[in-house]
């Protein structure tokens, strides 16, 4: 009996050491794993590489990571990308690890051979293919079953071609009543329709609202599918109609709609006369020139010790009007610090308008 507790005792004390041993172990290497796992994100984005890809040498036996409460920050101390110095913040300290990587698998995906616009009917010649070891979700190794498939959104040439890029269906417009060429086009005179894949040739395609300005090149009898021939090449865009300088705040009679060839429009420009109050130039504006949208900021509304009429409540509920006095310059919808003479209170309030804004 005396034999069989002793050999109890020097089991128990087996596994004791054993375990503790193992979480020594596992305390020891999460340091580690924490400055591999960091390391291996900052090469990865440093080479346009994955993170798996990323292979950390073994360090020494006797090299042992150290916790690090602060954050890590990498960089490389030499010419070749051999070898990277990994610092701690806190507690400071640094040491030098060899990095390298793993052959990567290599797959071919289809890619866009040119720029190609939302709506866009594919062919054969559209696309192309090259090899990767980036493989993007929802790519395609085969160009055969794409073509007649239609573009839901823009592809910059060499870009991958991914199955959330296109339509389920082929998109088209459809006219209500009887159009004319010269017609301008409008929501009401259209209805968008799903077709099956490859109904029709090469069918007109919108996002969401159709740009103004859009007008008919042919005339179309009601119930016909629009085709991309039946549009203008050109649209109307905003213009000057005189010179404009830095900071002027707009109107709409400064400027006037005006056609401009399909290819020299951006999503930049602006096709509305409507909705420039409220807005001044960044930059000079010669007559005939198009606005576009990096031209506009919103226009300085209130100086700095500007009286405001500050509106505080929920209309038709209630409403109360104070009259501030603004602490800093405002733009429209730009939040600004407000004072109450009265009372010396600061107040926070939305600029609305010229001289008036709302409180939070």
């Amino acid at each position: 009996m005396q034999i069989s507790a002793l050999i109890s005792v020097v089991i128990r004390n087996c596994l004791a050491s054993l375990l503790l041993a193992m979480a020594s172990l596992a305390h020891a290497n999460a340091p580690h794993q924490a400055m591999e796992a960091a390391l291996a994100q900052w090469v990865a984005v440093q080479n346009g590489t994955q993170p798996d890809q990323v292979k950390m040498a073994p360090l020494d036996p006797r090299v042992q990571v150290q916790p690090c409460a602060g954050s890590f920050n990498f960089d490389y101390p030499f010419v070749n990308r051999e070898n990277v110095r990994v610092r701690c913040s806190k507690p400071a300290w640094q040491m030098f690890v060899k990095v390298g990587f793993s052959q990567a698998t290599t797959q071919g995906i289809v890619i866009s051979a040119r720029d190609l616009q939302p709506g866009h009917v594919l062919t054969p010649s559209d696309l192309d293919w090259k090899s990767t070891t980036a493989i993007p979700p929802g790519s395609f190794e085969d160009k055969t079953p794409l073509a007649g498939k239609q573009l839901k959104k823009a592809l910059g040439k060499g870009q991958p071609l991914l199955s959330q890029d296109l339509e389920k269906n082929q998109r088209a417009l459809r006219a209500r009543l009887a159009l004319r060429a010269g017609d301008v086009l409008t929501e009401s005179a259209i209805e968008r329709v799903d077709l099956p894949p490859g109904t029709v040739g090469t069918p007109l395609w919108v996002a969401n609202e159709l740009a103004p300005g859009t007008r008919m090149a042919k005339s179309v009898p009601a119930g016909q599918i629009l085709q991309t021939t039946d549009v203008a090449e050109s649209r109307q865009v905003v213009i000057a109609t005189s010179n404009l300088n830095p900071g002027q705040a707009l109107k709409p009679e400064m400027f006037k709609l005006d056609r401009l060839d399909a290819e020299k429009i951006s999503r930049t420009h602006l096709f509305d006369l409507s909705g420039l109050e409220g807005y001044e130039l960044m930059r000079p504006l010669r007559a005939g020139e198009a606005l576009r949208t990096s031209d506009l900021r919103p226009a300085l509304m209130v100086k700095k010790g500007d009286q405001v009429n500050l509106i505080v409540g929920r209309p038709p509920e209630f409403m109360i009007s104070v009259r501030v006095e603004a602490m800093q310059d405002g733009r429209l919808n730009e939040q600004i610090k407000l004072r109450n003479p009265e009372s010396g209170t600061t107040l926070s309030g939305i600029i609305t308008g010229k001289g008036s804004a709302r409180g939070l």
